[in-house]
């Protein structure tokens, strides 16, 4: 499948949030859907290994249940396991979805790992819940709102599979209206567009969209997108946020 959507790659971050086989596998559909690559990026945190080098750095072991130093060898060797262990599940699960992949490892900091890497044609993917987050979450939502990528917010479910393509739009020239006209053309769904006000709350927007059965929710950055993550867990469907760059 070609790319007739104007993306290039999905990016999904798989060292710092607890991202199950469930959510890759959603990843990689949608990877497909968007006919692009799905790039996982597993990055070894250089904080916690500035941490471990300090002399009164101290972990709790999980056999005695005691503390002990933290051990920057044994942390490493930690780390390459769990690469290891992301990358055969990542490779398995894309394999099995049908779409080309990619598995990088850089050790560093999340913010410009993921500043160096992304660009406008990528898209990178974030978790949405009610439940609380957990702090690498956080830290990586924070991180994409400076990127210059656009975000996929998926739902800990990962979404309804089918569905119509809704476009919440602030005028004519939307770039969130062409990405998804592109998406509804290509997978024969009905196209919603709807333009909430620009004080419309997550309520007002869920409200707005009502019964109606969606599968993908576009809206452009810059605006109402400061809702994106409330409202793909509110609906429980995935919510694309693009920049206006990436719609051309």
């Amino acid at each position: 499948m070609s790319a007739t959507t104007g993306f290039r790659r999905l990016v999904l971050e798989l060292g710092h949030g607890s991202v199950d086989a469930a959510m890759i596998g959603r990843a990689a559909a949608f990877a497909r859907l968007m006919g692009a690559e799905l790039h996982a990026l597993f990055v070894e945190d250089e904080n916690l290994l500035r941490v471990s080098a300090l002399p009164f750095a101290r972990e709790i072991s999980s056999l005695s249940l005691q503390w002990r130093s933290l051990s920057l060898d044994r942390l490493e060797t930690e780390l390459r396991a769990a690469a290891d262990q992301a990358r055969r599940r990542f490779v398995a699960i894309a394999d099995a979805a049908g779409v080309r992949q990619t598995f990088e490892v850089r050790r560093g900091d999340l913010a410009q790992s993921i500043d160096q890497l992304c660009v406008a044609s990528d898209i990178v993917v974030v978790t949405s819940s009610r439940r609380e987050i957990t702090f690498g979450q956080e830290r990586l939502r924070d991180t994409v709102r400076r990127s210059a990528a656009s975000v996929l917010f998926l739902p800990r479910d990962g979404g309804r599979r089918d569905g119509s393509i809704i476009a919440l739009v602030t005028d004519d020239d939307d770039p969130s209206l062409v990405v998804a006209r592109r998406i509804a053309t290509q997978e024969g769904e009905r196209l919603i567009v709807l333009r909430p006000a620009s004080s419309a709350s997550v309520q007002d927007i869920a409200a707005a969209i009502g019964a109606r059965r969606e599968r993908l929710i576009v809206m452009k950055s810059g605006g109402t997108e400061r809702f994106a993550p409330d409202l793909a867990a509110a609906r429980g469907v995935a919510v694309l946020v693009v920049e206006p760059r990436d719609a051309g």
